[in-house]
């Protein structure tokens, strides 16, 4: 369900900022949880889909992407967004992430060039122990590209960037 900056869900809980992204499969806003005034992501099934016959069937597939990332959220990875909250509100369900400020690996690559060798290391790094727990869970990603791979401002406290994984809209059951 499309809403505009302004709008409201939980009875005032989440207060929407801005649209991120639209998708095939989802539609992602900025919002700020207005008790701790926290930036948080809120994610729907995209609403375009509403007319398709298959619908049902996407929306199983966004409340199993929940699921997932509330599993693997269960035990924190540093490495991978994190959800804190599932609900339905308008006759839809909505999934509600950290958000991660910052651009992604594509972005980034984009906008600078190659990067060096060492910052580019340690994203592998980073997204191989991300993987790993991901697998662990008896999970694959299955989209594990540049465009989900999103990258923090530095940190002075920190020797180098991070870089988390987001978007498990596709992701699955390693042995179904």
């Amino acid at each position: 369900m499309a809403l505009s900056p302004g709008s409201t869900l939980q009875n005032g809980k989440y207060k929407l900022q801005q649209t991120l992204g639209k998708g095939g499969f989802g539609l992602t806003y900025r919002a700020e949880h207005t008790v701790f005034h926290a930036s948080l992501v809120l994610k729907s099934p995209n609403d375009d889909l509403r007319a398709e016959p298959e619908y049902p069937k996407f929306v199983a597939r966004f409340l199993k992407e929940g699921k997932t990332l509330w599993t693997l959220s269960q035990k924190r990875h540093p490495h991978i967004v994190r959800v804190t909250d599932l609900f339905e509100e308008r006759g839809v369900p909505w999934l509600v992430m950290d958000y991660i400020r910052g651009e992604s690996l594509f972005d980034r690559v984009r906008r600078k060039g190659a990067l060096p060798e060492a910052e580019v290391v340690g994203f592998i790094q980073q997204m191989g122990s991300a993987l790993l727990a991901v697998h662990g869970a008896g999970l694959v990603h299955r989209d594990a590209h540049p465009g989900n791979i999103m990258i923090l401002p530095p940190d002075p406290r920190k020797p180098q960037r991070e870089a988390i994984l987001i978007d498990f809209g596709i992701a699955g059951e390693m042995f179904p």
